[in-house]
């Protein structure tokens, strides 16, 4: 071989190389190419838990979930606003996560007056092959685990727990008596805590986490045991974060796979289990089993 033909060799093999490590780059980024049934929780480095926008979630397909109207419980919701959620899943061998996104035009993100409703959605696991008589929020038998994203819970994580004047920016306040050192505008849950003196705040006072006064996630992790028992997780290690869209919501969830609860759904690897997701719209006044559920139960896939 000559010189020339030297340098072409060369040449040829490194362009190959390129080709060939390009060709890896866009395979890692690609979804994996799973057409089974249910939805497929691809395997990754590492769960995003609060970048919703990564390239992780990417690596598992995404399915369109139909929603349909909620006619098993009341109060029903029998014409359901949202007819979808897209969702892709994925895990790393100790965390699973889902990505949902969703069309809703209007923004609901604030439960101050008493006619105010979320926007908000749920993913609902529980064990089996896609069991569908756990859809009504799992059984006596077993149990469903419950991982609720709230849009007022992320805006508390975002911009500071609301209040009054989130919504009535020019109400006058003379005093409240039992804190009546402290000035009115500057009164709020913590100057009832200083107090001893939560009494006067009944959610805050056993506990409610609807009144905490402070949120570190948008995601409530909860375990039901059919309709009428939803219950706060005592382990709250669900994390998630949600962003509107130009036409609705995108929204993550994780969850450990392992179960810190009793009643909690662990979920293993290599296995399938069962999902459902459910959609909330403020706009229609949607609130408990008021809500669009996925018209089925769903397989999960968990890849090894």
């Amino acid at each position: 071989m000559n010189a020339t033909d030297q340098r072409i060799s060369r040449r040829n093999v490194l362009k190959g190389a390129a080709v060939g490590i390009g060709a890896t780059a866009l395979t890692s980024c690609a979804p994996d190419p799973y057409d089974g049934p249910g939805l497929h929780v691809a395997r990754v480095h590492r769960v995003p838990t609060d970048d919703i926008d990564h390239h992780a979630w990417r690596s598992s397909p995404e399915k369109l979930i139909e929603l349909g109207p909620q006619d098993m419980a009341l109060p029903q919701q029998l014409a359901p606003s949202i007819t979808a959620v897209r969702v892709r899943a994925i895990h790393d061998g100790t965390r699973i996560g889902f990505h949902l996104e969703w069309d809703d035009i209007d923004v609901n993100d604030l439960t101050i007056r008493v006619d105010d409703y979320r926007d908000a959605c749920a993913v609902l696991l529980a064990p089996g092959t896609a069991v569908e008589a756990l859809r009504p929020m799992g059984s006596a038998a077993t149990p469903a685990t419950l991982l609720h994203w709230k849009a007022d819970w992320q805006r508390d994580v975002d911009q500071g727990r609301q209040g009054l004047d989130a919504v009535y920016p020019n109400r006058s306040i003379d005093t409240y008596p039992i804190v009546y050192t402290t000035p009115p505008a500057e009164v709020d849950i913590a100057t009832y805590q200083a107090a001893d003196a939560t009494e006067w705040l009944p959610g805050v006072h056993v506990g409610n986490p609807i009144s905490a006064p402070t949120r570190t996630s948008p995601v409530e992790k909860a375990i039901a045991f059919g309709f009428s028992t939803t219950t706060t997780a005592d382990t709250q290690d669900a994390t998630g974060r949600g962003t509107r869209t130009p036409t609705g919501w995108r929204v993550i969830i994780t969850k450990p796979l392992d179960a810190s609860d009793a009643g909690e759904c662990a979920v293993p690897i290599g296995a399938i289990s069962t999902v459902a997701f459910a959609v909330w719209s403020g706009a229609a006044h949607d609130a408990g089993s008021r809500k669009c559920p996925a018209r089925t139960v769903h397989a999960l896939n968990v890849a090894s």
